[in-house]
């Protein structure tokens, strides 16, 4: 802290307060007018928002088969002796 006496420092922040008030109005229109980026197909996906269901679908019916497919086949997940 720039000042030890706190009289000292409450009289510059009320000399300056006007000055400070102009900064940060000033910081504050560069933030909002920043160029906004488009929103890509990652973003989404990784949003959760998806517009349908048939990867989910498809991924599902996939596994199954898979599952199935070694069930059949006599593939043991675990060794017992």
């Amino acid at each position: 802290m720039p000042y030890k006496n706190r009289e000292d420092k409450r009289r510059w922040e009320t000399e300056h307060r006007e000055q400070r008030n102009a900064q940060r109005r000033a910081n504050r229109t560069v933030t909002l007018t920043l160029p906004t980026v488009p929103k890509s197909v990652l973003d989404t996906v990784l949003d959760g928002k998806r517009k349908s269901g048939w990867e989910m679908i498809l991924a599902l019916a996939l596994g199954f088969g898979v599952a199935l497919l070694g069930a059949l086949s006599g593939v043991r997940l675990s060794k017992v002796r």
